[in-house]
């Protein structure tokens, strides 16, 4: 099939988000001497990681917020501490999120990919990511604007993947038909079953050869750069 536009997720597919996450709450674990509370960074973690995973699957299905994200991000870790109240709380996400931003790890072969994309297609970025954000950790990746025709964030179109709306959306947006498009993606939920159940293929990057459930993605690749086999 003769593709002529690229719908390209962000966190976990060209930013290393899972690196940068983990590294930045190292540093907020090591700052705020949350050691004095548990037993070890990685049961803190696990603990945190938790709790996050279960607010953006809120936030990906359209029941919470992302201003709740961004301000409950570590509420579940920490209201049960003497001390942590929901000022101190609400500091401690402030001074997360001026971290996060600033982190650099990139996807292994992601750059190697948009070079190779972008005399081909048209790339355009589709994000469940926030605005405020999103921006700032591009610039911090290294990731290029020039890369990219259009960079479609779920919290400025009020819909998020994996509803058809933002599909609809991003078609109408970039002046694509379904069948010229296709989505890369590493969350099989938002990614890959939105585009699924949008009709349009999918490129589902699985660095952990997971077994997909309920559907089977048009592609599967285990590495960014088997993608130049498929385009």
């Amino acid at each position: 099939m003769k593709y002529t536009d690229i719908l390209l997720d962000l966190d976990d597919t060209l930013i290393d988000t899972a690196t940068n996450t983990k590294e930045t709450v190292k540093e907020i674990y090591r700052d705020y001497l949350f050691g004095k509370y548990f037993k070890s960074f990685d049961e803190f973690f696990t603990f945190y990681n938790e709790n996050v995973s279960k607010l953006w699957i809120g936030y990906n299905n359209g029941d919470i917020t992302k201003e709740k994200i961004q301000e409950d991000r570590f509420t579940d870790t920490l209201k049960h501490i003497d001390g942590f109240n929901k000022e101190k709380i609400r500091v401690i996400n402030k001074d997360y999120i001026e971290r996060i931003v600033k982190k650099e790890a990139l996807i292994e072969g992601a750059l190697d990919l948009l070079d190779y994309l972008k005399p081909k297609y048209k790339i355009h970025i589709l994000s469940n990511g926030f605005t405020e954000m999103q921006y700032q950790k591009m610039e911090s990746a290294r990731l290029d604007l020039s890369y990219f025709d259009h960079i479609i964030l779920s919290d400025i179109v009020g819909v998020n993947k994996p509803h058809p709306d933002i599909f609809s959306y991003s078609l109408d947006r970039i002046g694509a038909t379904r069948s010229e498009v296709i989505m890369i993606g590493d969350n099989l939920s938002t990614d890959i079953y939105g585009a699924y159940n949008s009709g349009i293929n999918q490129i589902w990057y699985n660095p952990e050869n997971k077994l997909p459930e309920k559907i089977k993605p048009t592609y599967m690749v285990k590495k960014l750069y088997e993608i130049k086999n498929i385009l």
